[in-house]
């Protein structure tokens, strides 16, 4: 009879390699790896890390998938956090989340990295056994399996201020892999492609979700379209994490192509999809699964995988197993569960800060239906005011995309003497800006209609292809 599963992360890695010694774990650069092989590389890796007692926090500062997947193992299997950072995250930003994480341990390919005082930094040849890499010190060895142990911390965005880091402890990860993998059907035979970044959470906790079910993740170093669309079928994927211009450009490339057969979820988060994306995609065979989650959350929390799901612009679904969600007065999302954080990271790691009596609340507005369905308005602070009247620029953008001869469309404003904002609209897409103004004055309502139109090639958006509305503020002003 098989062992009952470790709710302590750091054992499942050494569960899948007694369950599926020579299953494959992982593809790399066209290289397999088995469990049994990963297992044994991590070991090698834990016992080379050079912790000392007090470390408490790793830092990365990588673009490397390999020894990101190493790192993030073996600090669970030691019972120390992993901080990855994004390499191109300006160097101020990244040594307040080092000082603000309490990190004393930073390894990474780029020697020249800077750091705060106090911050041993520790090149990445020396834990891979490069030759000429020289001694490397051994740490002992002192496995944690206390469930309030941080394992993760996930720097946000900072879109709006300087970025939060964001702990995740071993019982948020178990809570959040158990209530996913049920959701979703992942099983050990299962292959998740993963082309989302390693620093973010969604490209993480498929890393998480994997290895606790024993399924084998495809890696994928960015999102390359020509790339993904054939790993897609060369690695018969069932599973796939997009964010919607991913999902875009693949149908683009695919033109009239349809996934594998082997594709059973294409899990769609990370921004709003729109419903002729969704409508075109289902036409081509692709299993649409719509999600909602967030760093603060463990990743995913809200999911639609019914057949309408995509084709009703804003709805995501309703909570996994565990969450519980609310409205406060003004339509902020609320959300309690065991997956939740255990706070925004300080150096002591004390657990609470950003939630209240358990809840988390977002800067996300929603609509709660009758049935429990929760629908996106948009974030609270992207609030437009326009000659007195709040418009989230979500609301017309979604009017906006079902212009013919659109293809992405974004609101936001310019600064006004009158009205305060006038909203201006950014679209991509083979019709002319007056077309596109007389189709809005037919369509949309005076004070929902944008007074200015700018035809762009692309929209401007962020590494993980969310829409950039920073950079299109600065565009319209």
């Amino acid at each position: 009879m098989a062992a009952e599963l470790s709710q302590w992360p750091g054992d499942w890695l050494l569960h899948a390699a007694g369950r599926y010694p020579s299953r494959p774990a992982i593809w790399l650069a066209d290289r397999q790896v088995s469990y049994a092989e990963l297992e044994q590389q991590v070991a090698r890796f834990s016992r080379r890390l050079p912790l000392e007692p007090a470390d408490r926090v790793v830092g990365l500062l990588s673009a490397d998938p390999q020894l990101l997947l190493l790192l993030l193992y073996a600090g669970a299997r030691l019972g120390v956090a992993l901080l990855p950072l994004d390499p191109q995250l300006a160097p101020e930003r990244r040594q307040r989340l080092l000082q603000q994480s309490g990190c004393r341990l930073l390894i990474t390919d780029q020697p020249s990295a800077d750091h705060p005082a106090g911050v041993r930094l520790i090149p990445a040849a020396y834990l891979l056994g490069d030759s000429g890499a020289g001694p490397v010190p051994v740490c002992k060895v002192v496995p944690s399996d206390s469930p309030d142990r941080v394992l993760l911390i996930i720097a946000t965005s900072g879109s709006t201020g300087d970025p939060k880091g964001v702990m995740l402890s071993a019982s948020s990860l178990a809570a959040s892999t158990a209530a996913v993998n049920a959701a979703l059907g992942l099983g050990s035979a299962d292959r998740w492609l993963n082309c989302l970044p390693f620093y973010h959470i969604a490209g993480l906790a498929i890393l998480y979700r994997c290895l606790r079910a024993g399924a084998g993740v495809v890696l994928q170093q960015g999102f390359d379209v020509v790339r993904v669309w054939d790993a897609l079928h060369r690695y018969r994927a069932t599973h796939i994490s997009l964010v919607p211009a991913m999902l875009s450009r693949l149908l683009d490339h695919a033109e009239t192509c349809s996934p594998p057969d082997s594709l059973r979820v294409a899990l769609i988060g990370g921004g709003p999809l729109s419903p002729r994306l969704a409508q075109r995609a289902r036409q081509l065979g692709w299993p649409l699964v719509i999600s909602y989650g967030m760093s603060e959350t463990g990743s995913m929390c809200l999911m639609d995988d019914s057949q309408q799901a995509g084709l009703e612009a804003g709805v995501v679904g309703a909570p996994l197993a565990g969450f519980e969600l609310q409205l406060n007065g003004v339509g902020r999302i609320r959300l309690r569960g065991p997956a939740l954080m255990v706070g925004y990271a300080n150096p002591q790691l004390q657990p609470g800060a950003g939630l209240e009596n358990g809840w988390f609340e977002s800067g996300d507005l929603g609509q709660l239906s009758e049935q429990g369905q929760l629908r996106l308005l948009g974030r609270a602070d992207d609030m437009l005011i326009s000659g007195g009247r709040n418009i989230h620029p979500q609301e017309v953008e979604q009017c906006l995309q079902a212009c013919p001869g659109l293809t992405a469309a974004a609101v936001t404003s310019s600064h006004d003497p009158v009205w305060g904002e006038r909203l201006v609209a950014f679209y991509v897409g083979d019709i002319s800006c007056d077309a596109l103004e007389q189709w809005a004055r037919e369509q949309l309502p005076s004070a929902l209609r944008p007074r200015r139109f700018v035809q762009l090639e692309s929209l401007p958006c962020n590494r993980m292809g969310k829409l950039d509305r920073q950079a299109l503020k600065v565009l319209a002003n």
